[in-house]
């Protein structure tokens, strides 16, 4: 291949994704400035303050997203597509932040779903972030955030795939809320995640149920991936089968690693605050997911 023609190539690519990325960025970061965020002031949570489970937050809900979709707006581009894929870039991340802050505003009652106890629905995740600094909320935002990048990543705005790709973001929702919901089932029997994460700030809990989503998000996006051709109940199937053998796996591992250390991982993470456990949890979390989406292929 002539040099001098990669090497325009390279040029010409990278002027065109740096270009997207740029864009998507700042845009990025104006919405979440000033609507996910609105009537805080980012600089002094961040740099005056420094807030921890702000700079949590900053990194796992905006910049990891942001650069993430940004990067799959790009994906195999070159330079004659600069406006359909600038396009799906800004669409990108107006879903996100659209969905971002639908939750930011229903967050209060988010909570008091979670806990009934909570009547008044004083606990907002902004406060909770960037007043109180409470990273396990923190963690918990971005757990959330996962999701919606699991979801949008698929959004396809070219009319032949549209629809196909609502159904596809759907499917991941619904079973990202099963998913969700049973982990709080579980949870229930000792406690709940509203304790643990807005009342106890229990930041070993906030990494377990980030890992476990996550994880969760892994394999339902493998599964839409693997798909050949879409066909919108077997890829239901394929959701609800992998989420029942990563519920049974993570149990039956979490036993025998329990019986081999002699060690009781629920009172780790849970009442002594054990990063260290909730970090071996979320290993094994996405080892668990990932030996499924192996299987699927």
């Amino acid at each position: 291949m002539d040099f001098s023609v990669l090497m325009k190539f390279l040029a010409n690519n990278f002027i065109f994704s740096s270009t997207v990325i740029i864009i998507s960025f700042v845009l990025g970061w104006l919405l979440y400035d000033k609507v996910v965020t609105r009537g805080i002031c980012l600089r002094h949570s961040l740099f005056e303050k420094d807030n921890l489970a702000a700079w949590v937050e900053f990194i796992g809900a905006f910049i990891f997203p942001t650069l993430f979709l940004a990067a799959k707006s790009i994906e195999g581009s070159v330079g004659e597509t600069l406006f359909m894929d600038l396009l799906i870039c800004i669409t990108y991340v107006l879903a996100y932040t659209s969905a971002f802050t639908i939750l930011r505003m229903i967050s209060g009652s988010v909570v008091k779903l979670i806990d009934s106890g909570d009547h008044e629905g004083k606990i907002t995740l902004n406060n909770e972030v960037y007043s109180q600094g409470n990273t396990a909320a923190a963690l918990y935002s971005v757990a959330l955030s996962t999701i919606f990048v699991s979801m949008i990543k698929f959004l396809d705005v070219l009319p032949g795939f549209f629809l196909v790709s609502v159904y596809k973001m759907l499917v991941i929702l619904v079973f990202s809320l099963v998913a969700y919901v049973a982990y709080s089932l579980v949870m229930r029997r000792k406690s709940t995640l509203f304790k643990e994460i807005f009342i106890d700030n229990n930041v070993a809990a906030g990494i377990c149920f980030a890992g476990f989503m996550f994880a969760v998000e892994t394999m339902l996006s493998g599964a839409a991936v693997l798909q050949a051709e879409f066909d919108l109940f077997e890829l239901a199937a394929v959701c609800l089968v992998s989420l029942i053998l990563f519920g049974v796996l993570a149990a039956v591992f979490k036993w025998i690693f329990s019986a081999l250390i002699k060690a009781d991982m629920w009172k780790e993470v849970y009442e002594q605050n054990n990063i260290g456990a909730a970090i071996g949890q979320v290993a094994l979390y996405i080892g668990i997911a990932n030996v499924i989406i192996h299987f699927m292929k």
